[in-house]
């Protein structure tokens, strides 16, 4: 699929947002497996340590792909 290149700058910016939104839930998290502590909800606690994990991964990955390929991406875009 085609995707004209001044469009790309776009898809980074949605990218830049995502991370942002992905960084203000991991944050979130700690106070949230604290309650669930306190209603000794195991289970849900498990689930949140294993969305911290992946957002863990998440994060520096898609940083690491934007800092990679946004400067392609704008050279296309001339």
């Amino acid at each position: 699929m085609l995707v004209p290149p001044e469009r790309l700058d776009l898809r980074f910016d949605r990218l830049r947002e995502i991370v942002t939104a992905w960084e203000i839930r991991y944050n979130q998290l700690p106070d949230q497996v604290v309650a669930l502590f306190d209603a000794q909800d195991l289970g849900s606690i498990r689930e949140l340590l294993e969305e911290k994990r992946q957002l863990a991964r998440l994060i520096p990955d898609t940083k690491e792909f934007i800092e990679r390929w946004e400067p392609v991406a704008n050279t296309l875009g001339r």
